[in-house]
């Protein structure tokens, strides 16, 4: 997935460069550049809290029900 964001980050600053003027290319690389990868990351990021939040409410409760049945450790 961060090899695609890489490519798209070049994409968008070669975009940017060919623009010719300093001010548009900046606009243009915040808007297409930084804000997508930012609200990606974003996402990414409360999937990530979201499991492990869950996790955390389940992890009184074993792994695998098999291991608690047979009560060896």
């Amino acid at each position: 997935m961060y090899i695609i964001l890489i490519g798209y980050l070049y994409v968008i600053v070669m975009f940017a460069a060919g623009t010719g003027d300093v001010i548009k290319g900046g606009l243009l690389f915040f808007f297409l550049g930084v804000l997508p990868s930012w609200l990606l990351f974003w996402l990414k990021r409360q999937g990530q809290l979201t499991r492990a939040r869950k996790q955390a409410e389940e992890g009184a409760t074993p792994a695998r029900p098999d291991d608690a049945a047979d009560g060896v450790d």
